[in-house]
């Protein structure tokens, strides 16, 4: 047995049912197209292999993709590569496979780079139609949160520009192996269809973002970096927000009113 590796922060799904929950809750039909980030021992992936008409999955570890590739690997229907997915576009990967968009995305995500994986799945268009994965609890709430609830903050914000989210249900440690020492859930991201303009998209996550580093400040104090506190102010104001609000009242269409209210010097 190949031990786990904590610079990967590798946890493995220790129960069949447990993996067959999640490939469910993916609705995978028979022609869909799969990408599983992380695959590990194949807890995933061979229930995966049986619901989808063809299977891309990406592994950092080499000898771990060895074993899979040599268990698995079927050029016309299951690929597995070896490398971190992060290294190029998701686009990219399904094309080294000779297929294209629209894919699902499932997966069990190493919890130090879960965030990135999906904001990078989430935010480049047209590629994945749903995406399914395990990640820590508060990693989940911090995507779907809205402004009041639990954990709610800037990823909040980026999230709700790019996908509509869930959770779906949680996953206690037990059900990995090495044991975790938090719950993990099992997300579902729905990427927009009809996304806004970019550069308005891009004004209200630079304005989040700008409110968000500095929660203790009003917003108009935290926004005052970008030109002087009073047209902050009269902006928020327009908002029919008080200017005593701060960063985590506003949701992404506050920003993006904002952005549209920005003073322009």
């Amino acid at each position: 047995m190949i031990p786990a590796r904590k610079r990967w922060g590798q946890h493995f799904l220790t129960h069949g049912s447990t993996a067959e929950r999640i490939v469910d809750a993916a609705a995978i039909a028979p022609g869909d197209t799969v990408v599983e980030v992380g695959p590990g021992e194949g807890a995933l992936t061979r229930p995966l292999a049986a619901k989808a008409g063809r299977l891309l999955t990406i592994e950092i570890d080499p000898l771990r993709a060895e074993v899979l590739r040599d268990e698995l690997e079927d050029p016309d229907r299951l690929r597995v590569f070896e490398g971190d997915v992060l290294e190029r576009p998701f686009r990219a990967w399904l094309e080294a496979a000779g297929w294209g968009p629209p894919a699902l995305l499932v997966a069990n995500l190493p919890y130090y780079a879960a965030t990135p994986i999906l904001l990078a799945a989430v935010e480049e268009p047209g590629v994945f139609r749903r995406v399914v994965a395990t990640v820590q609890r508060e990693v989940a709430e911090r995507f779907v949160a809205r402004p009041g609830q639990p954990g709610y903050g800037f990823l909040s914000v980026r999230a709700a520009a790019a996908a509509r989210g869930r959770i779906l249900f949680d996953l206690p440690p037990g059900a990995f192996r090495p044991r975790p020492r938090v719950t993990s859930s099992v997300l579902a991201l729905t990427p927009l269809e009809s996304r806004l303009d970019p550069g308005l998209a891009r004004g209200a996550i630079d304005l989040a973002s700008r409110g968000f580093r500095t929660r203790r400040k009003t917003l108009a104090n935290a926004l005052a970096g970008r030109g002087a506190r009073r047209p902050w102010e009269e902006a928020i104001a327009r908002l029919g927000r008080p200017s005593t609000v701060r960063a985590e009242e506003l949701s992404l269409e506050d920003f993006v009113q904002l952005a549209r209210f920005a003073p322009t010097s």
